[in-house]
């Protein structure tokens, strides 16, 4: 079926057209996400595409910052507050062609995950952000959806030296498949803080950060599979990851990361927590990945996963990959229930077995939710 509609969306007029075909060339390479492939194993069954979405005809005022309907990035819909550099991915081609055409030839050589090439093949209308050298931004996306097609969002996001930039995204109805992508490029003393509450079916974050650079990520979004890679390129750089995810019924999450140490003195930290009730699957992959020239790297990795139900389930695959030898670099996973000893206090102090539960939920999910603030 896929077959079909790529016949259906080849045109030769389209100023993305080479980037698609090569987002599809790799994705037929790689083929469908299949549970019984290591990459999607926990998945409880394998995604069925819907047609892509159309461009729609969505009427609304416009609202404070990037919005985009069904995958599209809508520029009437938008205001981007200055000194923000924004356009359609189609419009950048024309200004920033040569770093964009990079950019992307780059990610696709690297990439193995097959939904993030086939983002690449059916992107929507994607934006491009460039904040220049040594200025301040803070800017919000949302993500519309008005429930037909499948839907494929795609940002990128470029940071000039010493700029920085607070994003935050969420989103609004659900799509019949969402498959979205959001690269970022940090050049040198960027910093960038992003909290991403929006859900979706499959997600791609890719980030690559130069000297001195640091990337701080707080996902809280219900997305039914995350795939993160991060690469600390150049010395001095450094990424945080945290995650929360609160499962229900039959909910799933898998969360994929993969953090790169190519440089000296670089710093990492991944911390995912989930709370599972219902049938609900909970699953994470991560791994730090730690090349000969990374002496002196600092990476740490923790899942921590909190089993409310005799139905639920959860899986964890931390490791560590090494090839350098002065590193500090530990990982770890936990899968507990509520502490009997804890709830049994709060009753003592009053509390019924509801709110004392409750009260313990909260203290788990704390320290995630914090780095939202």
């Amino acid at each position: 079926m896929l077959d079909t509609y790529w016949a259906d969306l080849l045109d030769p007029k389209d100023p993305l057209m080479s980037s698609r075909q090569k987002g599809w060339d790799l994705f037929e390479k790689i083929g469908e996400p299949l549970p019984r492939q290591e990459a999607f194993q926990y998945l409880s069954k394998a995604p069925v595409f819907p047609e892509p979405a159309e461009r729609p005809m969505f009427k609304m005022a416009p609202r404070a910052g990037l919005t985009f309907v069904d995958g599209f990035f809508e520029e009437s819909l938008s205001q981007v507050p200055k000194p923000l550099v924004c356009s359609s991915l189609s419009g950048a081609m024309l200004s920033y062609g040569l770093f964009l055409q990079s950019r992307m030839t780059r990610l696709l050589k690297e990439e193995t995950d097959p939904m993030a090439a086939l983002n690449g093949a059916f992107q929507g209308q994607g934006a491009f952000l460039y904040l220049p050298p040594k200025c301040k931004a803070a800017l919000h996306v949302t993500q519309i959806f008005t429930g037909s097609g499948f839907c494929s969002p795609r940002l990128h996001i470029y940071l000039g030296r010493g700029a920085e930039l607070h994003l935050t995204q969420k989103s609004e109805g659900k799509a019949s498949l969402c498959n979205s992508l959001i690269d970022f490029v940090l050049d040198e003393g960027a910093k960038l803080t992003f909290l991403d509450d929006a859900s979706g079916d499959f997600q791609a974050i890719r980030a690559t950060l130069k000297r001195d650079s640091k990337c701080k990520a707080v996902l809280l979004g219900a997305n039914t599979r995350s795939s993160i890679r991060a690469q600390l390129a150049e010395e001095n750089s450094e990424v945080e990851v945290f995650g929360l995810a609160r499962l229900d019924g039959e909910m799933e999450s898998h969360v994929h990361a993969l953090v790169e140490h190519i440089a000296p003195h670089t710093r990492s930290r991944q911390h995912f927590k989930s709370v599972l009730k219902g049938k609900s699957r909970f699953s994470f992959e991560g791994k730090i990945f730690v090349k000969p020239a990374a002496q002196k790297t600092e990476a740490y990795q923790l899942n921590n996963t909190l089993v409310l139900s005799d139905e639920a389930a959860s899986y964890a695959k931390p490791n560590l990959e090494i090839f350098a030898d002065d590193v500090k670099a530990s990982h770890g996973a936990t899968t507990g229930q509520l502490d009997e000893e804890a709830l049994f206090y709060f009753r003592s102090r009053g509390l019924d077995l509801q709110q004392a539960k409750q009260w313990l939920i909260e203290g788990f999910c704390k320290e995630i939710l914090d780095h939202a603030r």
